[in-house]
């Protein structure tokens, strides 16, 4: 499993929004943050449509959480931008009935690892991980 560079820092924009009590331009968010303004703008505006945040228009607009971080959860947030994760995509269609038995085995273990990580990442609220930024920095 790899999580991808846009969910990455999609989820490192919605740390920082998190964070902040204003309104953030995606300019100053990608500055902070050390991203590509460009990116960072697409990734803004996916994160936009699909409900995570919302976008105010002016000279003190940026953008804020459309909900509480308490109410936002990685999962969500990593599957919105990257699709659901997945720990083995086998390249051949249909995983059941199996060609062999150790085929639906390993399937099966596979199946359990991605419901453990959405159900663990499902745990985790953006709150939590604003919470965990003073403990990192002094570690």
């Amino acid at each position: 499993m790899k999580v991808s560079k846009k969910a990455y820092y999609g989820l490192r924009a919605m740390l920082a929004l998190a964070n902040e009590q204003e309104p953030l331009s995606g300019h100053d968010l990608a500055k902070r943050e050390s991203m590509p303004e460009e990116y960072v703008e697409k990734i803004l505006q996916e994160l936009r449509r699909g409900g995570f945040i919302v976008s105010h228009k002016g000279t003190r607009g940026g953008y804020v959480l459309a909900k509480a971080p308490c109410d936002l959860n990685l999962w969500e947030i990593l599957t919105h931008l990257d699709g659901k994760l997945k720990i083995y995509a086998p390249n051949t269609p249909g995983t059941l009935p199996c060609f062999q038995v150790s085929h639906c085995q390993t399937n099966l273990v596979f199946r359990l690892v991605e419901q453990e990580l959405e159900q663990s990442l499902s745990r985790v609220s953006l709150q939590t991980l604003a919470e965990q930024a003073p403990i990192l920095q002094t570690a």
